[in-house]
C-alpha cells in the first residue's frame, strides 16, 4: 500500500515533469520565433543593368531567365532583343527595317505586333526560340496590337471591325479583343461590344481588359471555359491598365481623385484597395503574392519602381536612383524589369527581391506543353510519410521524459 508521503511525493514528481515538460516544449520552438522576429525587416534588392547600349530599349517582358524588350539600336526602326539570364547572352530576334513593338515572352515564345504591312495595318507575329522560326499569326487587312500569352493562347486588340484614331491619337470606334489558339489553329473574336475594348491580359482561361462601353474605362473579363463575360469595375471613374495571376486581377484606378491600384478576388468575388498613396502612375504587373508599379511620390521627374508583397502586407521601394524609372515594367518570381533613364537614354534594369520582408519566394509555375482541361486544377503533392518538422528534436525529448516518468511511477506502485 501506498502512503501518505508516497502519495505527496508522487504529485510533486508529477508536477515536476509537466513543469520539465513546459519548459523543453517552449525551449524547442525558440529558434523559430527568434528567426522571425530577427528577420521579419531584412529586404535585400540586387538591382542589374541588363542593356548597355546608347539606344533606347523599352517594354521590357520576362519569363524564367528570358527577358525581352524592343531595341532602337539598328536606325530608327525597333528590333526584339532577348537576353538569356543563366548563359549571359544577348540575342537579336528580328532583322529587317520595319518596327516590331510590344514584345511578351511566354516559355520558348515571343510575340509581338509588326509593322511590316504598315502601322495601320500591324499584325501580331510570333518567334519560336526552340525551332528559331518566326510566325505571322494575325492576316487581316487592319490592325492587331498589344498581344499577350499564355501557353497556346495569344490575345490582342483589333480594328477589324470598325476600330481608328483620332486627331489626337486615341482610340475611337469599335476595337475588340481576339485571340488565336496556336494547338488548333483557329481564331476567336472575344468581344462583340461596339465601343472600345483594348489591353488585353491572359492567364490560363481567363482574359482581361479595359473597356469603355459605359463611358468611362472599366474592366472586364472573359472566361473561356464558361463563355462568359463578366464586368469586374462598376465605379464612375477610370479604371484601367488591368493585370491578372491565378484569381487577382488588378488595376489602377482612380476613383479616389488620384490613381490607385485596387484589386478583385476571383475566388472570394470581393475587392480590395492596394496602395493609399494616391501615386500610382500606370502600368502594374503581378506574379504570384507580389505587385510592382510605377510611382510618382517623388515627383514626375523621379519616378520610382514600388513593390507590394501580399503574404507579409508590406510595400517596398525598389528603386532609388533619381532618374525615371517609368514606362513599362514586368515581374516574374522574384524578378521584376522595367525601363530605366539614369544613364541617359532608356536602358533596361532588372532587380531580384530576396529576404524576409519581400514575402516567401514564389516557386516557378510549371507550364506543361499541353494545357490541362480548362476549369481543372493540379492537386499539391502530398507530404512524404517521412517527413519531419524542425522541432522534431524537441519532440523527442518530451517524449523522453515521458517515458521515464511512466516507468518511475510504475515501479513506485
Amino acid at each position: 500500500m501506498v502512503n501518505r508521503e508516497d502519495r505527496y511525493l508522487d504529485r510533486y514528481l508529477i508536477l515536476l515533469a509537466s513543469t520539465v515538460l513546459l519548459l523543453v516544449l517552449f525551449i524547442s520552438t525558440l529558434p523559430v520565433a527568434l528567426g522571425f522576429s530577427l528577420h521579419s525587416n531584412r529586404l535585400t534588392i540586387n538591382e542589374t543593368q541588363l542593356t548597355t547600349n546608347s539606344s533606347d530599349e523599352a517594354y521590357p517582358s520576362i519569363y524564367g531567365d528570358r527577358v525581352v524588350w524592343q531595341d532602337l539600336r539598328n536606325g530608327k526602326n525597333w528590333d526584339i532583343y532577348m537576353y538569356n539570364l543563366s548563359t549571359h547572352e544577348e540575342t537579336r530576334i528580328t532583322n529587317d527595317s520595319f518596327d516590331h513593338r510590344g514584345p511578351v515572352v511566354y516559355g520558348d515564345r515571343i510575340v509581338w505586333e509588326d509593322t511590316s504591312n504598315g502601322y495601320q495595318n500591324a499584325d501580331i507575329h510570333l518567334y519560336n526560340l526552340t525551332s528559331s522560326t518566326e510566325t505571322q499569326i494575325t492576316t487581316n487587312m487592319s490592325g492587331q496590337y498589344a498581344p499577350d500569352i499564355y501557353g497556346d493562347r495569344i490575345v490582342w486588340e483589333d480594328t477589324r471591325n470598325g476600330g481608328s484614331w483620332d486627331k489626337d491619337g486615341n482610340r475611337t470606334g469599335n476595337w475588340d479583343i481576339y485571340l488565336h489558339n496556336l494547338s488548333t489553329s483557329t481564331e476567336y473574336r472575344i468581344t462583340t461590344n461596339e465601343s472600345v475594348q483594348e489591353y488585353p491580359a491572359i492567364y490560363r482561361d481567363k482574359i482581361v481588359w479595359q473597356d469603355f462601353r459605359n463611358g468611362n474605362p472599366d474592366i472586364y473579363m472573359y472566361d473561356l471555359s464558361t463563355s462568359r463575360e463578366t464586368q469586374i469595375t462598376t465605379d464612375p471613374a477610370a479604371q484601367y491598365s488591368p493585370a491578372i495571376y491565378g484569381d487577382r486581377i488588378i488595376w489602377t484606378d482612380a476613383r479616389n481623385g488620384k490613381a490607385d491600384i485596387y484589386m478583385y478576388d476571383l475566388s472570394t468575388s470581393t475587392e480590395s484597395q492596394i496602395t493609399t498613396s494616391g501615386s500610382v502612375e500606370f502600368g502594374s504587373a503581378l506574379y504570384g503574392d507580389r505587385i510592382v508599379w510605377i510611382d510618382y511620390r517623388e515627383g514626375w521627374e523621379n519616378l520610382d519602381i514600388y513593390l507590394y508583397d501580399f503574404s507579409s502586407s508590406t510595400e517596398t521601394q525598389i528603386t532609388t536612383n533619381e532618374s525615371n524609372q517609368w514606362g513599362e515594367l514586368d515581374i516574374w518570381g522574384n524578378r521584376a524589369v522595367w525601363r530605366d533613364q539614369r544613364n541617359g537614354n532608356n536602358d533596361i534594369y532588372m532587380c531580384t527581391v530576396s529576404g524576409e520582408d519581400a514575402g516567401s519566394e514564389v516557386e516557378p509555375e510549371i507550364r506543361s506543353e499541353v494545357e490541362p482541361e480548362l476549369g481543372s486544377e493540379v492537386e499539391p503533392e502530398p507530404e512524404g510519410e517521412g517527413s519531419i518538422s524542425k522541432n522534431t528534436s524537441g519532440f523527442e525529448i518530451v517524449y523522453s521524459v515521458v517515458g521515464l516518468l511512466a516507468v518511475f511511477l510504475q515501479w513506485r506502485r
